[in-house]
């Protein structure tokens, strides 16, 4: 699970994935890591950038963070290896 705090102490879920078992062979689980927080785009507000993960997927996602809720502003940059 990745989760935020705001500045009203309120606990904002990003991302959460349950648990899930995976096979080596055929890796069929998505997980997410933080990977920085800044201001995006430009509205002076901190925004979460989140890095997915799936097997031989990679991308980036940007959340923002506002009024008690979350939404995805970005999601690209896929890369594979």
């Amino acid at each position: 699970m990745i989760a935020i705090i705001d500045k009203s102490w309120r606990v904002h879920v990003l991302r959460k994935v349950p648990y899930q078992q995976t096979d080596v062979d055929t890796a069929a689980v998505t997980t997410w890591s933080a990977i920085d927080l800044a201001d995006v785009d430009g509205d002076g507000s901190v925004d979460v950038i989140l890095e997915g993960d799936a097997y031989e997927d990679h991308w980036l996602e940007v959340d923002d963070v506002e009024d008690g809720s979350s939404r995805t502003i970005f999601s690209g940059l896929g890369y594979y290896l």
